[in-house]
């Protein structure tokens, strides 16, 4: 997902597709919590208590499946343009890699894939330093982004092979 903001400087910020909120995976958890305990009780009540700690177990795995998802999801990368300076930030968890770079000595690159069903990488190269960018995007969704960096803020894309 590509957000475009323009104010003294353009701002593009990248975040990997979400399928829920934190609010969402909440209640899709606890209402699967408490269908899965009712269907384990039942059969507990029948005699078969073996099947409650098993069903503790399941929505204890199930619980960390969707928090470590929800981590992952909420990493992104911001891209700001100004007159003199291009800036990267990649953002995950706790950390935050900053590239900066000069605007004219900076090249955004659309590297094409050898092998055809690959996807297509950007980066970011300046004096002899590089970063990835859109890594979080999807193969259409890194296109469309070197297309929106031409088009608004006036940047060479330079395409290039793979090695």
């Amino acid at each position: 997902m590509i957000e475009y903001k323009e104010g003294e400087f353009k701002e593009f910020i990248i975040k990997p597709n979400s399928s829920l909120s934190w609010k969402g995976n909440k209640i899709f958890f606890f209402m699967l919590f408490f269908v899965s305990f009712v269907i384990a009780f039942s059969f507990a009540m029948a005699g078969m208590w073996l099947i409650v700690p098993f069903t503790g177990l399941e929505m204890i795995l199930l619980g960390s499946a969707l928090t470590y998802c929800y981590i992952k999801n909420s990493q992104c990368e911001i891209v700001k343009i100004d007159e003199n300076k291009v800036s990267v930030a990649l953002i995950r968890m706790r950390t935050k890699k900053v590239f900066d770079c000069n605007k004219y000595w900076a090249k955004f690159i659309l590297n094409k894939p050898k092998l055809s069903g690959y996807p297509h990488k950007l980066v970011l190269r300046s004096a002899g330093r590089e970063m990835e960018i859109g890594a979080l995007l999807t193969d259409e969704e890194r296109i469309k982004l070197a297309r929106m960096l031409k088009k608004k803020c006036r940047v060479e894309i330079y395409k290039e092979h793979t090695r």
